[in-house]
This record gives C-alpha cells, structure tokens and sequence, in this order.
C-alpha cells in the first residue's frame, strides 16, 4: 500500500512536470506566432504607408508626417536632416542637383515600386526583428523587375517601427546599401571630401594601397590642418579606410584598417578648442576579462563605424574572434556608444548582426 501511494504520487509529479513543459513549450510558440503576426502586420503598415503615393528624393513635410507613426524618431530626425541639408545646397549652389532630389530612397531601385508583399519576418530576443519585403516595379509591355528588401525595426515604446531598410537589389547602380547608408550619418567617406554642412574639409594622404595620413580643417581659406590619423606614433595602414560624420556635423568617426586582421576606431568631437579625440569604452570587459583568464586568445578583430543611430550614438558593427586549441569564442555585433557633452562615451547596447539569408 505503502509502495503503491508513493509510486502515485510520483507519477502524479511526472505528469504535473510534463504539464508544464508542454505549457511553457506552447506559451513559447504562442508568443513566437503572435511575435510574427505583430511584425507581419508593421511591415503592413509602413508599407502601405510609404507607397499610397510616388516619393521622389527625401518624403515632403507632408509625407513625411505620414510616415512618422511607421518610423522610428531617430530616422525622422535623419531625414529632416537631410532636408536642412538638401535647401542649403540649394540655395548655396542654385545650379547643382543637390543630393537627395530625385528616385525612390525607400527601396533598391531608383523608379520604385508598383506593388509589394510582406514575406518572412523574424524576432529574437538578442536581434533587432526583421522582415522581407519582395518588392516589384513593372510597365505595361515590359517585364517586371522584382527583388527582397528587408525592413529593420526597433521597439519603441511598445512598438515596432522601422528604422532602416536594407536594400536586396543586386543589379548596377542599385540604392544601397541601406537607407540610413545613404543620409546624414550613414554615409561612409573614404576620398577627399567636404562636410555635409561644408565647413569642414577632409582629406586623405595615400601611399599606394595604404594611407598614410588624414587631416581634417576648416573650410575657410588659410585655416590650419589637424591631424586624424598620421602622427609620428602611426604607420601606414591599408585600405579601407573611412569616415562616418554625425547627422548634426559635430562628430566624426573614422575606421582605419590595421593590418589584414584587425581595425581600429577612433572617434573626434568638436568643442570651442577645436577637434579631440574621444576615448572608445571596451566593449564586454567582464567578459573578455572570463576568456583570458580560460586560456582563450584574440585572432581577429573588426570595428566598423557603421553609421550614427542619432547625433550622439554611434554605431559600431563589432566582430572579435576568441580561440583554445579546437575551442572557439566569439561576437558578431552591432554595438551602440553614446556620447555624452562631456565627450565621455559609454556603451549603451549591442545586439547581435542578423544574417543575411
């Protein structure tokens, strides 16, 4: 009687934790469908939105109000960046095409879409979500160009919105890579140029396949020059090297390649003084701290100014490489750095980088 209760109440507990793992398994798949189902209907949404009428070049105010409950306020103020910047050119330069005027910015191909249809999404708890977007452009008599965008969200504020689009089209003079690639604080620079706001000038000093030296000075006649990259403490570095402005002109990042394995990053802010460099936090300190102490050895290390989320926040696409004999450790990242007034810089945030399947 005695054996016979105690193997009930054991095959009572057997069941009772079979229960909750297929309750906890189900409430897993239910937050999973109703994850996609929320990202399927935002990706709806802004699409409907984006191509209820042609937006050529930067979206009017009026466009762009629309847009506005679809997009993150980080891609709002971008935008309205690029338009100051796009009616100082042309009222600086009245017989120049100012950037940003004309196609279609919110997709691969300069003439657009004629229809679309929201395909896989995805969502993570580590991964900023996405979804795939085909996107079809057609003219009667003609056959129709189709291709995968894929829209990138960020929750804010208990929603999904869309703060950058990567683009798929894989034909020549295709819009990309990304939106944010080609405003104010995505744009990578790697050859003499002005500033957005064209105070600035930057120019790059080459040796062959290397760069030797990058100085930075004002637009103004006989300003002096301040060095970015060339003192006496630094060699040549090969290619690529670039630079990313902040939307507002007051920061620039810049990454130099170090060698066929390793970059670096170097980050300047301008102050009443005149541009200094800002010191880059180490990214996982704990954790790197955890690695070495396994007997694990850095072989590879990639920081990319990838493109400014916003005036103050950089982001850094990181890759570090960890080994042990056969072991091996590692990030592929985005990694987000905040800049205070201060100049101080702290890291903020990092989610892993998608992938591009």
């Amino acid at each position: 009687m005695k054996f016979s209760s105690l193997l009930l109440i054991s095959t009572v507990a057997l069941s009772a934790g079979a229960l909750a793992d297929d309750a906890a398994t189900d409430h897993a798949e239910q937050s999973i469908a109703q994850e996609r189902k929320a990202l399927r209907e935002a990706a709806k949404l802004f699409c409907t939105e984006v191509r209820r009428e042609a937006i050529r070049g930067l979206p009017t105010n009026e466009q762009l109000q629309r847009l506005s409950p679809f997009i993150t306020p980080e891609l709002r103020s971008i935008l309205e960046q690029a338009c100051v910047y796009q009616e100082m050119q042309i009222r600086q330069h009245p017989d120049e095409k100012p950037a940003w005027i004309e196609g279609d910015l919110f997709s691969s191909l300069f003439e657009g879409v004629t229809s679309w249809e929201v395909g896989d999404v995805f969502g993570a708890p580590s991964v900023d979500s996405w979804a795939k977007v085909k996107q079809t452009y057609g003219e009667p008599g003609q056959k129709p160009e189709t291709w995968t965008d894929t829209l990138l969200f960020k929750q804010r504020e208990g929603r999904l919105l869309v703060d950058d689009i990567r683009m798929g089209g894989n034909w020549d003079f295709a819009n990309g890579p990304s939106l944010r690639g080609g405003l104010p604080g995505g744009v990578k620079e790697g050859d003499d140029h002005t500033s957005f706001d064209e105070r600035w000038k930057v120019s790059f000093t080459r040796d062959g396949d290397s760069v030797k030296r990058v100085t930075i000075k004002s637009a103004d006649k006989g300003a002096k020059e301040f060095n970015l990259y060339g003192d006496s403490s630094d060699k040549p570095c090969p290619m690529p090297v670039w630079v990313v402005w902040s939307p507002d002109c007051q920061m620039l990042a810049m990454r130099l390649g170090d060698g066929p394995k390793f970059s670096r990053l170097r980050v300047f802010r301008l102050s009443s003084s005149g541009w200094s460099a800002v010191t880059i936090p180490v990214f996982h300190p704990e954790e790197k701290k955890t690695i070495s102490e396994n007997g694990f050895k850095e072989t590879d290390s990639l920081m990319d100014a990838n493109h400014w989320q916003d005036a103050k926040t950089l982001v850094v696409k990181y890759f570090a490489s960890y080994t042990n004999g056969d072991d091996s450790d590692g990030y592929h990242q985005f990694v987000s750095v905040r800049f205070g007034d201060d100049g101080k810089a702290v890291v903020t945030g990092a989610t892993d980088v998608p992938g591009d399947d």
